[in-house]
């Protein structure tokens, strides 16, 4: 395969790494997910972040809105909102074995969300780091591909409130609230905040059955709270709570893929989670600061669809999967103060880490009921040595071992799989100057193996755990005097047993089960570069953009026996990703923004050869603004293009087997206003 740059890429690649001419400083962006919190400029990784400021000029609600726009990171339409993610092409697309084991780590306020992340509502968010490749030793074995960590806003010392509304076409409506401030006057006095956030829509089909156009909709709640506590002068104690109540339709296929279903029961796709995290920093000591995280959640989600997606009931009772996982997680962090640094130059820190998720699903497949349950606890230790050998030089190692025991047990297995892992990191940083720094580094990835229920007793019935080798280069640059930031990143992964995921579809004459696992393939490699650009030429006029591309080479013989896979894509790995946009401040108030995304066609499984078409996704929006207002009128997917965010090729009616998909959302005009309090 070879990689086809378009005009319009070249063009940002060329920016990526020209000089400036002239233009207004950036501030700089502080990143929470890493061990030791670091500026984004000096953290020795892949690393691409949207403010809040970001975030609202592009009219963000949910994770889904800027999923896209990120290098190198897609996603599984499989469910009603973005909850199988794909970064630098690792990543599921699905999740029914009933037990989960992300690849890619998801986390709110460091409460754990890997594989459930349709809680990712972006109101009243500060900021969404995405770090690309193995983040094992910040983040253990759930992060083999990368991170996704979403910070809320703190709660402030004053007093500060937003209000918010939305309307458009799919009947959208949207409305959030934010107050923040202490509860009294007092010095030091504890800080509240407090949101809420409420998502209506119908979700963009008509069903020709029912005579509805709500089947696939959307019904959101999002409630948040944050206080911070200040017990003494050297002690600061935070507490997060999060409510989400997604209690969604979910009617998104069709036999000739379209936007018109006529499913006679449609499905649902639910979450209802209850969370918390406490966060205790102290600084009492000379020689180390602690840092405690505390985090429970329990979320009951519920997802079904109508098997045969038709007027009938032609396949039996429909897929239905009742499921509830309970998390509870400690992190202890000792970091190093400047009076503590070994041999006067090289900052350190340990952790412990301890968590425990307990998952039971029930499930009816076309008739066939089966319950299971799966426990997983993990311990880890880790620890990083920042070593300062002069004042531009920086070598930064990590280590972490881990070990998970974990238990499965459904009607008619049992697995008990324990297995400990380790992964490390090693990184050179040099400052070349206050411009440019740059970075090279190797990473040493895992993810632990499993078990596959469905194919209980036959020679696919386990599957070894991952090992992933991550090599990166990269060049980060901050023209301060021309308000210009760029970052290039080249990196090379090399799978050591890759797991992937499979399928195998049903008869359509019987009513037997679609079977999903998990299995090793042979070898896999992923290579490219992610490279991004933030260019405010004045104080009226900024542009920006990023392109991720990526080559991707899998072989291995698929447990369906298809055919043995040789010299192939990897699935959901788009050979090139772009976002190129610009916005216009005026001084009169007057906004404009405009951005384009352009994905190149992927595979959509590695078990067939059906795959997506290329295509380019345009989104505008003016407005007004001032300090205590601001009104938008918008338009997503502007030019109404036509693409699919997951397939399936099968037999669906016994006419023989051919491609369906899921299709991404059409044009979409709305208005949002913005009141300051």
């Amino acid at each position: 395969m070879n990689i086809k740059l378009k005009p319009i890429t070249l063009a940002i690649s060329t920016l990526l790494l020209s000089t400036p001419i002239m233009a207004e400083e950036l501030a700089p962006i502080i990143v929470n997910a890493d061990l030791r919190q670091s500026t984004e400029q000096d953290l020795p990784a892949s690393v691409d972040v949207k403010t809040q400021a970001d975030l609202q000029d592009q009219g963000a609600t949910h994770f889904d809105d800027v999923l896209l726009k990120t290098p190198n990171v897609n996603y599984s339409g499989q469910s009603s909102r973005a909850r199988h993610i794909q970064i630098r092409g690792i990543g599921e697309r699905d999740e029914y074995t009933g037990a989960p084991n992300s690849s890619v780590g998801f986390a709110i306020d460091d409460i754990d969300f890997s594989g459930i992340g349709m809680v990712g509502n972006l109101f009243d968010v500060k900021q969404v780091e995405v770090l690309r490749g193995p983040q094992n030793t910040r983040y253990g074995q759930s992060a083999i591909g990368g991170l996704i960590n979403i910070q809320t806003n703190d709660s402030t010392a004053e007093e500060e409130g937003m209000a918010e509304l939305t309307i458009g076409q799919d009947n959208l409506k949207e409305f959030g609230i934010v107050t923040s401030g202490p509860i009294n006057t007092k010095e030091n006095a504890p800080q509240y905040r407090l949101s809420i956030f409420k998502h209506g829509s119908d979700g963009f089909r008509t069903n020709e059955t029912l005579d509805r156009t709500d089947t696939n909709g959307r019904d959101e709640l999002t409630l948040r709270g944050k206080m911070r506590f200040f017990p003494d002068s050297d002690t600061t104690v935070d507490v997060s709570v999060i409510h989400a109540d997604l209690n969604n339709g979910y009617d998104a296929w069709s036999a000739d893929n379209t936007f018109t279903t006529l499913s006679n029961d449609p499905g649902k796709d639910t979450q209802l989670s209850n969370a918390a995290s406490l966060k205790v920093n102290w600084k009492g000591n000379a020689n180390y600061v602690l840092e405690s995280k505390t985090s429970l959640a329990n979320s009951d989600m519920k997802y079904g669809y109508d098997y045969d997606w038709g007027p009938t009931t032609a396949w039996g009772a429909n897929y239905e999967n009742q499921k509830e996982r309970k998390t509870y997680s400690q992190e202890l962090r000792w970091l190093s103060t400047p009076k503590s640094r070994l041999f006067n130059n090289t900052d350190w820190l340990v952790g412990l880490y301890a968590s425990h998720l307990d998952e039971t699903n029930h499930e009816n497949d076309a008739g066939w009921l089966s319950s299971s349950d799966y426990t997983i606890n993990k311990f880890a230790g880790f620890g990083q040595l920042d070593i300062h050998t002069n004042n531009k030089t920086t070598i930064t190692a990590s280590l972490r071992a881990e070990r998970n025991d974990s238990t499965y047990k459904d009607d008619y297995n049992r697995f008990d799989p324990d297995e400990m892992l380790w992964g490390a990191s090693l990184s050179y940083s040099y400052k070349y100057n206050d411009k440019h720094a740059a970075y090279a580094g190797i990473t040493r990835g895992y993810k632990t193996g499993g078990f596959n229920s469905d194919l209980a007793g036959t020679a696919n019935e386990s599957f070894d755990s991952e090992t992933l080798y991550n090599y990166e280069i990269g060049l980060k640059s901050n023209y301060k005097e021309y308000g210009l930031k760029t970052s290039t990143t080249f990196f090379y992964m090399d799978r050591h047993n890759p797991q992937f995921d499979g399928y195998t579809a049903p008869a359509v004459t019987g009513i037997d089960p679609w079977l999903f696992y998990t299995e090793n393939f042979d070898s896999a490699q992923n290579y490219g570069l992610e490279g991004s650009f933030n260019w405010a030429s004045n104080k009226h006029w900024n542009l920006y953009g990023s392109v991720g591309l990526i080559q991707t080479n899998v072989e291995g013989n698929p447990a369906s026996n298809y055919y043995v896979i040789v010299d192939r894509e990897q699935a959901h790995a788009p050979n090139y990703q772009m976002n190129l946009g610009t916005k216009y401040s005026g001084s009169n108030g007057f906004y404009a923004q405009a951005d384009i995304t352009a994905v190149d066609k992927f595979y959509f499984d590695n078990v067939h050869n059906f795959e997506s078409k290329a295509y380019v996704v345009a989104n505008a929006r003016i407005g007004y603004e001032t300090p205590d207002y601001e009104v938008y009128l918008w338009s997503k997917n502007l030019t109404d293009e036509r693409y699919a965010t997951r397939g399936f090729y099968f037999d669906l009616d016994g006419s023989g087997d051919r491609g369906f998909i899921r299709l991404g959302d059409p044009r979409q005009l709305g208005v949002t206003a913005r009141v300051y309090f």
